[in-house]
């Protein structure tokens, strides 16, 4: 038996003929960089300030190499921004959206 959808514009809003080839692709590709846990713990500590790297270092007690990688990461696929003040770096969530990932991926852990 078919289940119908309530609210046919809702679901057809996510038919596989209303979302591009394109788009499918930069979504594996965000949550490609949602699926290693240094990257979740660097955004974990973005999740509500911005930090310098050697903040997140010591928060997280891992090396700077390891973190600066990581960063670049994130970075290239728009999952964080950057802002500079002087020789200083700090680093943020690149928008809303990305905070609302992290919190919905975990609290679908913890269910």
């Amino acid at each position: 038996m078919n289940k119908v959808c309530k609210d046919h514009e809702q679901c057809n809003k996510y038919h596989p003929h209303n979302i591009e080839e394109e788009n499918y692709i930069e979504m594996s590709v965000l949550f490609k960089m949602l699926s290693d846990p240094t990257r979740l713990k660097i955004l974990s500590v973005l999740l509500d300030d911005e930090l310098c790297v050697s903040a997140i270092c010591e928060i997280l007690g891992i090396s700077q190499s390891a973190v600066s990688h990581q960063l670049a990461k994130l970075r290239a696929n728009k999952v964080i921004k950057v802002r500079s003040e002087g020789t200083n770096k700090f680093y943020s969530l690149d928008d809303i959206h990305i905070k609302e990932l992290f919190e919905c991926g975990f609290e679908h852990i913890k269910e």
